[in-house]
C-alpha cells in the first residue's frame, strides 16, 4: 500500500473531520450572514459569525496540513491533537448554544455527533503522539507515526 494511500486510509474519519471543519469555517466566513436566524442568538452573543468562521477555517486548515505532513515530522500528532481539541471545544459551544435555546432542535444531535467524531479523532492523534514521544525518547526520530 502506498504511503499516501495509507496516510489517508488509516485516518479516513480524521480527514473527513478536518475537511468538514475547514469547509464549515469557509462557509461561515463568506458571506458571513448564515447565522442570521434566532437559532444562533446564543452563539452570536459569545462571538461574531466571522470569528466563528475564522476559528473553524484556521483549525480545519491546520488539521489538514498536519494530516498531510503526518509521519514525516515528529510533531504532527501534537498539532493534530491540538486542532482536534480546539474543534471539539468549538463544536461543543455550538451544541451548548443550541441546547440552551432549544434542546429539541436537530442541531443538538448534529453538533453532538461532531463532538463524538472529534473525540474519536483525538484518540487516534493522542495515540500517535505517544508513539512519536516514545520514538524520540529512545534516541531516534519517529519516522512513521502509527
Amino acid at each position: 500500500m502506498s504511503l499516501m494511500r495509507r496516510r489517508t486510509h488509516d485516518r479516513r474519519l480524521e480527514w473527513w473531520f478536518a475537511s468538514q471543519t475547514l469547509a464549515f469555517g469557509l462557509f461561515l466566513t463568506h458571506p458571513a450572514a448564515s447565522m442570521d436566524s434566532t437559532a444562533f442568538i446564543q452563539l452570536l452573543l459569545w462571538m461574531p459569525e466571522n470569528w466563528w468562521g475564522g476559528a473553524f477555517t484556521l483549525t480545519g486548515g491546520l488539521h489538514i496540513t498536519a494530516l498531510w505532513i503526518n509521519g514525516r515530522r515528529w510533531w504532527t500528532p501534537y498539532i493534530r491533537s491540538t486542532t482536534t481539541i480546539a474543534n471539539l471545544v468549538a463544536y461543543f459551544f455550538f451544541l451548548v448554544g443550541f441546547w440552551l435555546l432549544d434542546r429539541h432542535t436537530t442541531a443538538v444531535a448534529t453538533y453532538g455527533a461532531l463532538c463524538v467524531a472529534a473525540c474519536i479523532c483525538l484518540y487516534g492523534a493522542a495515540k500517535d503522539a505517544v508513539h512519536a514521544r516514545d520514538g524520540i525518547q529512545k534516541g531516534g526520530r519517529s519516522a512513521e507515526c502509527h
